[in-house]
C-alpha cells in the first residue's frame, strides 16, 4: 500500500479519504457512548450544533482529519522537508491519528489541530520573508483560535516565538504581533459574552474548567497501556531520530524540523496546564509525529517500510474489532 504514496503527485493525496475510511469505520458500525472531557468555547459551540455522538460528527472527523492529512502534505512539499518527496507524512497522521479507538470520534483536540496546522504553515512561511506583518499576527490568532477548542494549545504561542527566533532576526515588534494576535479571538469572544451579560459563563467554560494541574481522568485498563505504550515508542523514536531528520538537509528545513521538535516537547507542558486529561489528550502530538515518523518510514528500506506498516495497520484492526469476538 505504501508504494502507492511513494508520489510527489498530490492529486494522488485524495486517495487518503479511502485509507481513514478504512481505518475508522468500526465508529460509523458500532457506535459507543463516547463524550468529550474538556472542551473550549469553540467545541462548545460545535457540540451544540451537530452533537458529538452519531454519524454526522463522527463523519465530519472523518473529513477533519482527511483535511488536515492533505494540509501536512502540502507544507512537506512546499518547504521541501524531506529528501524523498512523497505522501507519507499525511498518511501517518491519519494513522497515528487513528492508533486508539478514542481518536476516532469528533475530539476538541482534533478540531484544535486544523488551526494548530495552519498556523504552523504561517510560520514556516515567514522564514526569509522580509515584511510579513500579516502573517505573524495570523500565527498568533489561530493558535488562539485553536485554543478555543482545547485550552491548552495555547502554550503553542510559545513555539510561534521561539520558531520567530529560529528563523527570523529579534524583533519585539514581531513577538508582540503574535500576542496581539493571541489577543484578539478572546477579547471578541470576551467582548461578545459581556454584552450579552454571560461573561462568567465564558470565563467558566474556557478557563475554570479547563485549567487543572496534573489531573487526569483515565480509564485503566487494555486500551490505556497499549494507547500510552505507542505514543511512548514514537515518542522516542522521534527523539531518537533527530540526527537522521536534519542529516544532509538545508539549513531552512533544519530549522524546521527544530520548531517542530520544539513543539514536541511544548506538548509536554501540557500536562501542567490542562483539566480533566483523557486518553485523546495524546492528539496533541499527532502533528509533529505524523511528519517525523513519516521520515523514518521514508528512509527505511521499501520492504521493511510495507511490513512494519501493515503491522501497525493489523493491530490497530484488531484493537478495533476484538471486543465483538
Amino acid at each position: 500500500m505504501l508504494n502507492i504514496f511513494r508520489t510527489n503527485q498530490l492529486l494522488v493525496g485524495t486517495l487518503l479519504i479511502f485509507y481513514a475510511v478504512f481505518l475508522r469505520l468500526p465508529v460509523f458500525l458500532f457506535p459507543s457512548d463516547w463524550a468529550p472531557g474538556s472542551m473550549g468555547i469553540l467545541s462548545n459551540w460545535v457540540y451544540g450544533a451537530i452533537g458529538f455522538q452519531g454519524w454526522l460528527p463522527n463523519l465530519v472527523a472523518l473529513l477533519l482529519i482527511f483535511a488536515q492529512g492533505l494540509m501536512i502534505n502540502a507544507i512537506v512539499f512546499q518547504f521541501r522537508m524531506s529528501n524523498e518527496i512523497n505522501l507519507f507524512p499525511g498518511l501517518f497522521y491519519i494513522l497515528i491519528g487513528s492508533l486508539i479507538p478514542e481518536f476516532y470520534h469528533l475530539t476538541p483536540l482534533l478540531m484544535a489541530n486544523t488551526f494548530y496546522i495552519m498556523a504552523i504553515w504561517g510560520l514556516f512561511g515567514t522564514y526569509k520573508v522580509p515584511s510579513c506583518a500579516n502573517r505573524i499576527f495570523n500565527i498568533g490568532l489561530l493558535m488562539a483560535i485553536s485554543s478555543l477548542f482545547y485550552f491548552s494549545y495555547i502554550l503553542f504561542i510559545l513555539q510561534a516565538i521561539v520558531g520567530l527566533n529560529i528563523l527570523r532576526a529579534f524583533q519585539i515588534r514581531e513577538r508582540l504581533m503574535v500576542i496581539v494576535g493571541a489577543i484578539i479571538p478572546y477579547f471578541y469572544l470576551g467582548f461578545y459574552y459581556f454584552w450579552h451579560d454571560e461573561l462568567n459563563y465564558f470565563l467558566e467554560l474556557q478557563f475554570s474548567n479547563n485549567t487543572g494541574f496534573l489531573d487526569f481522568t483515565l480509564q485503566t485498563g487494555l486500551d490505556l497501556y497499549i494507547g500510552l505504550g505507542l505514543f511512548i515508542i514514537l515518542f522516542l523514536v522521534a527523539i531518537l531520530s533527530y540526527g537522521e531528520y536534519t542529516s544532509k538537509k538545508q539549513i531552512q528545513v533544519q530549522k524546521k524540523m527544530n520548531i517542530l521538535f520544539w513543539g514536541l516537547l511544548i506538548t509536554g507542558l501540557s500536562l501542567l496546564v490542562q483539566a480533566d486529561i483523557q486518553l485523546e489528550h495524546l492528539l496533541i502530538l499527532n502533528v509533529p509525529l505524523g511528519i517525523f515518523i513519516a521520515e523514518n518510514f521514508t528512509l527505511m528500506s521499501r520492504r521493511t517500510a510495507e511490513t512494519i506498516h501493515w503491522v501497525i495497520v493489523f493491530g490497530i484492526l484488531f484493537m478495533q474489532y476484538s471486543p465483538l469476538a
